[in-house]
């Protein structure tokens, strides 16, 4: 085998490998998607049943009072009906929770100033990308109040911009990463009526 065969055989199997290993990626966050989906769809069903009392303790928004499921604090649902989403809200949030359910970043709806984040699966916010100015988003909290918003702004934030999210003139506020994982998705919405 001369030189160059060589040198093309130690290619083809770099690519093979690197195809094998890109394809084992994604399998795996097709997983975690179908995973997250899952333990979303638990805890919705815990907050919609209405016999539960919310835990309401002592420094939560008093708008949206939480219940306690297995050692999540449920603050909400959103709704955003042009995209087929409604998932449960959980109310603080790390790496582990954001794979349960989309999570409290900052903020209270009492204050006007609620940001909701979420990982960009297919289950949870990666329609986000898909909304449009003007579509409905519904929040409704543990003792079936809801709340009522329109999307007034889209914006991509880069990664880095993460002091660019809370906007004071935004009463609720979405986001979550583009499938690239640098830049944030970002839905603006002003409170509305029903």
């Amino acid at each position: 085998m001369n030189k160059r065969t060589k040198l093309g055989l130690l290619f083809l199997a770099v690519g093979t490998l690197l195809v094998l290993c890109a394809t084992g990626i994604h399998l795996a966050h097709e997983r975690e998607d179908e995973l997250a989906g899952e333990s979303a769809a638990l805890l919705l069903q815990t907050l919609d049943d209405k016999t539960r009392l919310p835990e309401g303790t002592a420094g939560t928004d008093p708008l949206l009072p939480t219940v306690l499921y297995r050692d999540r604090s449920i603050l909400a649902a959103v709704s955003v009906p042009s995209l087929g989403l409604r998932l449960p809200v959980l109310n603080e949030w790390d790496e582990e929770l954001l794979k349960t359910a989309p999570c409290r970043y900052r903020g209270s709806l009492s204050e006007n100033n609620l940001i909701l984040m979420g990982h960009n699966y297919k289950s949870h916010f990666g329609p986000l990308s898909d909304v449009r100015i003007g579509e409905t988003v519904t929040l409704e909290n543990t003792l079936g109040n809801k709340f009522h918003f329109t999307v007034d702004k889209i914006e991509t934030l880069s990664g880095s911009d993460g002091e660019l999210l809370p906007d004071e003139t935004y009463p609720l506020t979405l986001f979550t990463c583009d499938m690239s994982g640098a830049a944030r998705i970002v839905v603006r919405c002003i409170r509305t009526q029903a």
